[in-house]
């Protein structure tokens, strides 16, 4: 096995060797992500496996390749949460029992949403996209359309969009539903909303988001995806997000399944 490992900027080099060593007694090859993702497009495309070793910041650094090369994703937790992470970094001997009992991982397909400003290019999102003002300027004041009919006329801070994956990570802090990963769907959750009528709402696969702005006051709105790739955007901008027929394989413990994890990993916090 040919296996492509993205580490994180503060990953602990004990571990990264410890790692390395485990691949290698199970005579695997590994290359090794350099500063810029785009410059290693040639070793994920060749590999057989992507092993991120960091946290979920560091899984969705890789997300678009892995997509793009139909690759999966191992994690190796060394960050705070870890969430969509399969083996704990304090747990290294997990990382033999994958190698060796490869039976005890199961590759889960997680839904993609994909987004564009305007016209312009499809951004593949694992967990949301997120329209926010500036942190000194005022509300938001958006306009929400499902299939061109419009559901919901909002002023807040911001507005979260996401997948079941990403159901458990922005969207919940903002009050939003857990949805279970199996689930195809959206949910759009808004935070610090000027209304006390408002909450989320939980959309079908096939339902196609447009998001509008009033563009009879100056807005200062950015939007980000993944919490990457921000976006300054105006009033005139339209905002389109739907589901992707497109999935992203991760490797997760039989035992450990997405309730599981957010007993084990969110409810402690």
């Amino acid at each position: 096995m040919k296996i492509f490992i993205k580490t994180s900027n503060n990953s602990s080099s004990s571990s990264l060797e410890s790692i390395k060593n485990i691949i290698l007694q199970h005579n695997h090859t590994f290359d090794m992500c350099s500063d810029n993702i785009d410059e290693d497009m040639g070793k994920i495309e060749q590999s057989d496996l992507i092993l991120v070793v960091g946290g979920d910041g560091t899984l969705l650094s890789v997300n678009s390749p892995a997509v793009k090369y139909n690759k999966p994703i191992l994690g190796i937790n060394l960050g705070r949460l870890g969430f969509l992470t399969a083996i704990e970094g304090s747990h290294l001997e997990n990382l033999k029992e994958f190698f060796e009992h490869n039976d005890k991982f199961e590759i889960k397909k997680h839904a993609l949403l994909r987004a564009k400003v305007n016209n312009g290019r499809w951004h593949y999102c694992l967990n949301d996209v997120v329209i926010s003002k500036n942190n000194l300027s005022n509300t938001i004041s958006t306009k929400v359309f499902c299939n061109e009919s419009n559901i919901a006329n909002l002023v807040c801070d911001s507005l979260i969009v996401a997948t079941a994956t990403g159901s458990t990570a922005y969207s919940l802090s903002a009050g939003g539903p857990i949805l279970d990963n199996d689930l195809d769907a959206l949910v759009i959750s808004p935070v610090a909303v000027h209304s006390l009528k408002s909450t989320p709402m939980v959309l079908a696969k096939d339902k196609i988001i447009t998001i509008n702005f009033d563009d009879s006051r100056q807005q200062d709105i950015y939007v980000s995806f993944d919490g990457n790739n921000h976006k300054r955007i105006t009033e005139k901008d339209n905002i389109t997000v739907s589901l992707s027929k497109k999935a992203l394989k991760i490797y997760s413990e039989k035992n450990m399944g997405q309730f599981a994890k957010v007993d084990k990993k969110l409810k402690s916090r």
